[in-house]
């Protein structure tokens, strides 16, 4: 019975193909352009160089000089620090996929990945200034505070999931005899660098190609539900927006709604990521034994807190 529920989606979207053909064609295609025009550029490279430093442990020592930061702040290890710091820059799914390789590098903890999954995994400042703040909505003088709510809100998120945290790695972390231990192994089972070079593009390639398949199947179930819920209006575009949140945004974006209505909901949205960025997050994980479940409640905890926030900004501006 469950595994049929599981199926249903999938068989309302063949019917959907079926049924309506040039509307699932300009479905499919939005998406495929959404993915080769924006996530392929934007990501690619930077899949294939991150998986080239976590390999070759290049910005090892970088990372390690602000150690105490990482530690009093964020409850995380050095390494640890390095899939925040690229889910910060990069957006989704980079936290994720960048948690996944260094937990299948064994550079960090089980117990730390899933604490990780919890806050580093996030929209990009490039998304949240040009995609939300100046497509979307059209407003930039919202870059900088829509900056400082999403970010807040996940390093609440943080505070809220740090019992998580894996307390001796980030002492294990501070005692240089085992980070020298550590060193000397890492650097017995280094291989050259080109064939490193291969490995980080194919799996490179193969983690984009993942994601270009799940945009482009969410953009189609898009349709079904602008189809099905056209009549509900305000339902449609609230389901749109936690299907797929790029479009979903610029569906909300379109309905006129006051920006005290429209900015808490952009923002939670965005934070949430959506069921599709949730597809694409659990796809990272593929080959790890890491929990989904602390990413999903830490991203409904986001979603509620970034909308409070973000109404409470509104509000007071």
């Amino acid at each position: 019975m469950k595994r049929s529920l599981s199926l249903l989606p999938f068989l309302i979207m063949l019917a959907f193909l079926l049924l309506f053909p040039d509307t699932s064609f300009t479905c499919a295609a939005s998406g495929l352009m959404l993915w080769f025009e924006t996530l392929l550029p934007s990501l690619l490279p930077f899949m294939i160089i991150s998986n080239l430093l976590i390999k070759t442990d290049l910005l090892k020592n970088w990372i390690r000089i602000p150690a105490g930061l990482w530690h009093r702040f964020f409850a995380l290890s050095c390494d640890g620090a390095y899939a925040l710091i690229l889910g910060l820059v990069c957006g989704y799914p980079m936290g994720a996929k960048v948690t996944a390789d260094l937990y299948l590098e064994k550079r960090i903890s089980k117990k730390e990945a899933e604490y990780l999954l919890t806050f580093a995994n996030h929209p990009g400042p490039s998304f949240l200034s040009s995609y939300v703040c100046l497509q979307a909505l059209g407003q930039k003088a919202l870059i900088l505070p829509t900056y400082g709510i999403i970010y807040l809100a996940n390093y609440l998120c943080c505070l809220l999931f740090r019992r998580r945290a894996d307390r001796q790695a980030i002492a294990a972390d501070s005692d240089d005899h085992a980070e020298n231990k550590r060193n000397e192994k890492e650097i017995s089972i280094q291989s050259p660098v080109g064939e490193i070079l291969d490995t980080s593009i194919m799996n490179g390639f193969e983690s984009i190609t993942k994601l270009g398949g799940y945009i482009i199947l969410f953009s189609v179930f898009q349709g079904v539900i602008k189809k099905v819920f056209a009549p509900l209006g305000p339902v449609m575009y609230l389901m749109c927006g936690i299907t797929e949140m790029t479009t979903g945004i610029t569906a909300l974006a379109g309905t006129g709604w006051n920006l005290t209505i429209l900015y808490p909901m952009l923002l939670g949205i965005t934070a949430f990521g959506g069921i599709c960025v949730a597809a694409q997050t659990k796809s990272m994980l593929a080959g790890t034994d890491l929990s989904f479940g602390p990413y999903i409640w830490a991203k409904l905890v986001n979603f509620l807190l970034t909308g409070l926030l973000a109404f409470l900004f509104i509000e007071i501006v």
